[in-house]
């Protein structure tokens, strides 16, 4: 069912802007609802009315998000590294003993088990959704807050720009489950309990102060956020300011804050993890900081990153340009701002302070920013709200707000591409796992663990393997530091106390960070590497990564390299967005760059060329490929043609054509992704992409690009390759060959002559296929002379014995046109045995009007 409905979903990329269309309008409508009816501000919200925001404000995140949810690969290594530590905590829930956080703190971990606890794999999947779990939680407390303050048709013009830019920003790197996102739920949680009707409240105020002292333990870097929380709680224990003694209210709330570093403190002393904790927490957060780059350098990082988020900018002048507004209009009135104003500006200054403290310039730190931002907006709008008189000022100013905050930037995100999640869902499905997370998954048992030396966190998220060392990557045992003799005897202790099935080493050209084996990989430990030399064998070397299995894991009896090249086959490609090898036999040089959609990507303008020569062992090609949406909404582009090509010297096989045309039509513009089998050819084949002008032939606007171009190599072919069949062969001869429909069916077309062997094993008994003529070959002035079919058993050291053998003539036998089929009981053979099927043209030699293919075999 899933498969049916993602195949649909890549053909109905429309669907997704008719559901994030009809949400928007339900979200401005019910605003606009609200504001219309005028509501007191000083009404108390009612639990249903509660209710029914949170179910709004739910619904429109999700259905502007769902696309990102989906997806079976990691947005960011962080997120793989804390999914990693959340299956290891489910077989040791000790943190600091199986997980280390690095620089996050151990609740970010914790937080993703309770999905898991209702029946939710640990996977890409729940992660994102807890997370966008908490931005709702986060958005819908702010909304909550300023509702109870100044009512609930403010709070949602207060809340409405950022609740915008959560659900329809699209970076990678401010959408994957990061350490960033609880402290957001922990922050508005503490805002909401202190900005209540009755901030002295001795419960509130220690559940305030109790979720402002899990800052820390979420995310060091979010001290600063804790410090103005927990002197905001101080501040409201003055004397004189609600019932109880100044000096209990104190104690109170110093406990509470206090309360959630004694109970870890409790966790690491009682399980004597004291010291590690102390290390890998705080010692190696401070060194974090020591190591990183001038703050300079780390801002324009920031910057440049930054910049390729489309709304992040507007965000960030809608937000400032309310403030300031709000800041003039209250001092030339001399209006007195309301405490949660000057609270939530505090905050907004400690976020900033988190985010530029590591020097890093990582852009999901930003999104500790946005909720102070909303506070602040919040208590502006509700600030001179109330004082605003007259029903029309009120719904003009709501509409002013409506649009800007609202309107503007769902309207113009509308006008935007896809997100190119689309037309890959399908093919997602169908390989949810990189071929080294097929290995590993293959050779290794539910009760098994992994190792990884370098950083490759993934592997554990999609083989749900537990770490078998607290180090889900082993930066601080690679890059030299003041503790790195300690962080590398510690993965040591580790990889000998729990014995991993499987070994990764993550080192190598085209790895995540580290690239350079001669200093980087295991061997550069002499203790790892004997440990690794003594007790294991290596499995694969992918170039990227080495995979090695255990000497006694039961499987390894039966491990032949044959077995590994199918399960290679069987993974997925690596993230489009890069151009890959082999090379281009045209210089890149001479075409252009240019960021489309936060892509760098290479201009084909028309006509143009572009060939690569295939690897032998290269099974299909994914391309990345589009038009400019600037060409259709500033120019007058009549379309380009996309081609694919093989071509061995003056023989050339089309694989791939589409027509671009994208004013008509909006679904061409943009980035769209497309996965080609690769049918057999020999060597010195070359993959030819070509754009050509549009059928007026005229070249102006025609903006053509293409994004990526990545080749998957397997030395076994893929199943794919080869439709209707049960068992791919060893090797084809087949130069003519290519895909046909023939009815509601893809079939090999085998243009004769052509040829496939299989190494038989000695249990086969039986052959039976489907074969013949394509129609054209023998009508509407189709002239084949006809086919032999012959299948052939090959001994060693004895003669070849022909099984079967039919010579189709289907332009003069009418019992030889349309499909046939043969089914072949094979005589007793023993392993070492070859099948060789051949298709020969007639005895004239003649190969023109071959059009034969084979299909629906089955050899078993």
């Amino acid at each position: 069912m899933l498969k049916s409905l993602f195949a649909w979903l890549d053909h109905h990329p429309h669907a997704y802007w008719i559901l994030a269309t009809g949400s928007s309008v339900l979200l401005l409508g019910w605003i606009s609802r609200l504001v219309w009816r005028e509501s007191s501000p000083s009404a108390p919200t009612r639990r249903t009315s509660a209710w029914a925001d949170a179910g709004i404000l739910f619904l429109f995140l999700l259905v502007w998000r769902w696309p990102f949810l989906l997806a079976a690969y990691e947005f960011n290594p962080d997120e793989s590294q804390l999914i990693a530590g959340a299956i290891t905590l489910c077989h040791d829930p000790v943190f600091w003993r199986s997980v280390d956080g690095t620089t996050s703190g151990p609740l970010n971990f914790y937080a993703l088990l309770p999905l898991h606890g209702l029946g939710l794999s640990l996977d890409y999947f729940s992660a994102r959704l807890t997370g966008l779990l908490l931005v709702w939680g986060s958005l819908f407390l702010c909304q909550r807050t300023l509702a109870r303050l100044f009512g609930r048709e403010t709070a949602w013009l207060g809340v409405l720009p950022f609740t915008v830019f959560f659900a329809t920003v699209t970076n990678t790197d401010l959408i994957h489950y990061s350490s960033e996102h609880l402290p957001l739920l922990l922050m508005t949680g503490s805002v909401a309990l202190l900005a209540g009707r009755h901030p002295a409240d001795t419960v509130r105020l220690a559940g305030a102060c109790f979720l402002a002292g899990c800052l820390p333990l979420a995310k060091l870097q979010t001290a600063p956020l804790f410090l103005v929380l927990f002197g905001w709680a101080l501040w409201q224990t003055r004397p004189g300011n609600g019932e109880g003694s100044w000096g209990r209210r104190t104690a109170t709330a110093g406990l509470a804050a206090l309360l959630p570093l004694v109970l870890i403190l409790l966790m690491v002393t009682g399980t004597g993890q004291f010291d590690t904790a102390l290390r890998r927490y705080f010692l190696n957060n401070l060194h974090y900081v020591e190591s990183s780059p001038t703050l300079a350098a780390s801002l324009q990082e920031l910057g440049r990153t930054a910049r390729g988020e489309s709304m992040l900018l507007p965000l960030l002048v809608v937000g400032v340009a309310g403030l300031l507004g709000s800041a003039v209009v209250c001092g030339r009135r001399r209006w007195r701002p309301p405490a949660l104003w000057v609270v939530a500006g505090w905050l907004t200054f400690a976020a900033i302070l988190a985010i530029i403290t590591p020097r890093r310039g990582f852009l999901h730190y930003l999104l500790l920013l946005p909720i102070p931002l909303t506070l602040w907006l919040g208590s502006s709008v509700g600030a001179w709200w109330p004082r605003l008189t007259g029903a029309h000022t009120r719904r003009w100013s709501a509409l002013l707000l409506l649009g800007v905050g609202g309107l503007l930037p769902l309207a113009w995100h509308v006008s935007l591409p896809t997100p190119g999640l689309f037309w890959d869902f399908a093919y997602q499905w169908r390989r949810p796992l990189s071929s080294a997370g097929v290995v590993v998954k293959a050779l290794t048992g539910p009760q098994d663990t992994l190792a990884i030396w370098g950083w490759a966190s993934r592997l554990y998220v999609e083989t749900g393997l537990p770490q078998a060392t607290r180090d889900a990557h082993s930066t601080w045992s690679i890059f030299p530091g003041s503790q790195h003799e300690y962080h590398r005897s510690v993965y040591l202790t580790d990889f000998r106390r729990h014995q991993p099935a499987v070994f990764v080493d993550a080192v190598g050209p085209g790895a995540f960070t580290f690239n350079d084996r001669a200093t980087q990989a295991h061997e550069s430990y002499p203790e790892l590497a004997d440990l690794i030399r003594r007790n294991y064998v290596l499995v694969r070397d992918l170039g990227e990564m080495r995979i090695y299995a255990r000497k006694d894991l039961p499987i390894m009896g039966q491990l032949t390299p044959e077995r590994v090249d199918a399960w290679v086959g069987q993974g997925r490609l690596k993230n489009h967005g890069v151009l890959s090898v082999p090379p281009a036999l045209v210089p890149l040089e001479n075409f252009p760059h240019k960021v489309v959609e936060q892509e760098n990507v290479l201009m084909l303008l028309p006509p143009a060329r572009l060939a690569w020569l295939l690897p032998e062992d290269g099974r299909t090609v994914t391309l990345s490929y589009g038009f400019d949406p600037v060409a259709a909404l500033q120019g007058k582009t009549d379309g380009a043609e996309v081609w694919v090509e093989l071509v061995n010297g003056d023989h050339t096989r089309p694989l791939f054509h589409r027509q671009l045309d994208p004013v008509p039509h909006p679904l061409d513009r943009g980035t769209h992704t497309t996965e080609i089998l690769l049918p057999p050819f020999k060597p010195g084949t070359a993959l030819v992409l070509r754009t050509e002008p549009g059928p007026a032939g005229d070249t102006a606007w025609d903006w053509t690009y293409l994004a990526c171009v990545q080749f998957h190599r397997s030395p076994a072919y893929l199943p794919e390759q080869f439709p209707g069949f049960n068992r791919v062969p060893d090797s084809v001869n087949a130069e003519g060959s290519s895909y046909a429909r023939n009815g509601d069916e893809s079939q090999l077309f085998l243009h004769a002559p052509a040829s496939l062997t299989y190494r038989l094993t000695g249990k086969e008994r039986r052959l039976q296929f489907a074969y013949g003529f394509l129609p054209g070959a023998y009508t509407a002035g189709g002239g084949t002379d006809g086919a032999i079919y012959r299948i052939t058993l090959l001994a060693p050291n004895k003669p070849d014995r022909v099984i079967f053998e039919r010579y189709l003539q289907p332009l003069t036998q009418s019992a030889d046109r349309g499909g046939q089929f043969e089914s072949l009981d094979l005589p007793p053979i023993t392993p070492g045995y070859r099948l060789l099927i051949e298709i020969d043209p007639g005895p004239a030699g003649n190969g023109a009007w071959d059009w034969t293919y084979l299909h629906r075999l089955r050899l078993e």
